[in-house]
Parts: C-alpha cells; structure tokens; sequence
C-alpha cells in the first residue's frame, strides 16, 4: 500500500529540487521517506504481536500525550514541535493519521469504544487548539465525521462531538499566527505551479493519487482509509492557501514517518 505515496516523494523531491534548497534539507527529507518506507515493510512484524485493544489504546494515550508536550511557549507564540537536537519535529502529522486508525477501530469495537473514540478526539481537538494549529483541528473534524458517521454511531452523540470539534476549529482559526509561509513547505502547489503548468499538474496529480488511493483502499473493506483521506484532504486544501505544509509533498519529517507508522499499524490487518 506503500506505493500510493511513490508520486507525493518524487513530487516531494522535485519541489526541493525547485526551491533550490540546501543540502540539509535534502538530507532530513530523503532520511525520512526511507525511514517511511523501513517502517512500513518492517512495522506490521511487531505490532502484530500486540493485542489489537492495547494497540489501539496505546496509540490513543500516546498521540494526546506527544502533543501535550508541545504545549505554547510562555511567550504565548506558537510550539508545534518536539525539539530533536538541531532539528525540530512537527508532531501533529506523524501522530494523528494512526489518531486516526485508533479512534475508527474504537468506534467498531464493543462496549464504550464510540464514548473513547469521542472523547479522545476533543482531546486531541483541544490540545491542537491551544497549539494553534486550525488546520489539523479542521482535518481532524473531516477524518472524525467520517469515522462516526461510517460507524453508525448514535446521530445525536455524533452531530455533538462533530459540532464542539468544529467550534474548536473555528476558534483555533481567529488566533494570530506569526508564522510566514514557506514556498518549499506551505507553498508547494503554488511553486511548482510557477515554475510550469505540467509540473503543477503533476504534484497536483500526486495529491490526488493519494487521497484516492486511501479511498481504493477503503472500498476494499478497510474503513479507515476513507476517514484518512478526509484527513489528507483537508490539509492539502489548507494548504493551497498557504496555512500548513502540504502532507507529505511538503519538506517536513513529521507527515513521512506519520504515514509510514500508519502503514506499519494498518497492515497488520493483512497479515
């Protein structure tokens, strides 16, 4: 399933190429699409030897506790990141993808599995509100309607967390954001774009592979997929505006090793 990124790497590579970035950059962004790619080949042979419920579970406490960590500097401005000695590792994408997973597995599971799923959910909302990072929080409010809906949860108990979920959203868009756009990161389509019309198109068309391909996968039986898509959806729609990096196309770690440890958990479901 790996192979439905293939066109957003080679998209991805020839943004930098364009944006003539320098040889760092290069270096973090081919480490991370191979680390994606180890994860995913290598993954599935250890989460498979962990319970489904503590997997899901795990993955749960783990994400509202990574973004915990990069809770507002004290100067109020915005902290997205967990530092990594020199280099700083956007945590939102790398973790709410397989968010994503856990809380679709949460809703068919029996028992209170839709009750965990909702309120983690406005946990996570919560937390990338006071980040700000509106646009994750609008991505997560598209993946969630299609896991509850798709879930055939209770319509009232759904249209609630769907509507605080949103609210948290549009709250999240009125706060300041100092932050300026980066041609090789929030600015890829735009970029590309400029430099010719086919290679807009085909880091246009890289996008689309994606999210379709989620979608393919999602008919196959995999529900997932299709609350995924939504997700990715939204950013690379956020980020034709210039608010957040395109996933995956953009430089960034964060979205590569997020999808690659969402290859390595939703795989194992076909082994």
């Amino acid at each position: 399933m790996f192979r439905i990124a293939l066109p957003a790497a080679v998209a991805s590579l020839a943004v930098l190429a364009i944006g003539g970035v320098g040889t760092s950059v290069w270096a973090v962004q081919v480490i991370a699409i191979a680390l994606a790619l180890a994860m995913a080949a290598a993954g599935p042979r250890v989460v498979k030897r962990v319970p489904a419920d503590i997997l899901t579970l795990a993955i749960i406490v783990l994400t509202l506790a990574m973004l915990a960590m990069t809770a507002p500097a004290a100067d109020g401005g915005p902290r997205r990141w967990i530092p990594l000695g020199s280099l700083r590792l956007y945590v939102a994408p790398v973790w709410l993808p397989v968010f994503v997973w856990a809380v679709s597995a949460c809703v068919r599971a029996p028992g209170r599995g839709v009750v965990i799923a909702s309120a983690a959910a406005l946990g996570v909302a919560l937390l990338l509100a006071r980040q700000p990072d509106a646009s994750q929080v609008l991505a997560l409010v598209a993946a969630m309607s299609v896991v509850l809906i798709g879930g055939r949860t209770h319509w009232l108990r759904s249209a609630f967390v769907l509507a605080v979920i949103a609210m948290i959203a549009a709250w999240t868009f009125r706060q300041p954001d100092p932050l300026l756009p980066v041609p090789y990161v929030e600015g890829v389509f735009a970029l590309a774009w400029g430099r010719s019309m086919l290679i807009g198109l085909a880091v246009i068309a890289s996008a689309v592979a994606l999210v379709a391909g989620l979608q393919v996968h999602a008919l196959r039986g995999h529900r997932w997929a299709s609350a995924v898509a939504s997700y990715y959806a939204v950013l690379f729609g956020c980020s034709v505006m210039g608010l957040t990096p395109a996933p995956l196309i953009g430089f960034g770690a964060g979205p590569w090793l997020g999808f690659g440890l969402l290859m390595a958990v939703a795989r194992r479901e076909s082994r």
